[in-house]
């Protein structure tokens, strides 16, 4: 009895660090990652949401956009992916619609991070920001 114990209190412990692990990650992409039609990062009143439209925006408070590629209706099945050089490009059915046009000659890990500020940022090495801080 007690060892089928510890063993729920095992798994139990082990998912909460899986949930956890992902609850920490939710303000950050890496190399390769994208944002999809809908998906988004949040880091408290801020969220930067790839929306269906192709628009690749950021809201703080849900409504006030502080930042947009302006990329509305310019595609369909739009995706906003972190290249491997650190580059942020918006796919679209015909291609890149959008670039940050920051980026290096090599690769590196890079990782684009919402931060507490609004900020958005890729860091590897400081290539790209939204200047929304």
């Amino acid at each position: 009895m007690a060892r089928a114990i510890e063993a729920a209190l095992g798994l139990a412990l082990l998912s909460m660090l899986f949930i956890l692990d992902g609850a920490l990650a939710k303000d950050t992409i890496y190399n390769g990652e994208s944002l999809n039609a809908e998906e988004y990062l949040e880091n408290g009143p801020f969220k930067f949401i790839m929306q269906s439209d192709c628009n690749l925006v950021l809201y703080r408070n849900g409504d006030k956009a502080m930042w947009s590629s302006k990329t509305a209706r310019k595609g369909v099945g739009c995706m906003a992916i972190l290249q491997d050089t650190g580059n942020l490009v918006i796919l679209a059915n015909r291609g890149v619609i959008w670039a940050s046009n920051a980026y290096t000659a090599t690769k590196n890990p890079f990782r684009l991070v919402l931060q507490a500020d609004g900020n958005v940022v890729v860091y590897g090495a400081p290539l790209w920001a939204t200047n929304t801080s």
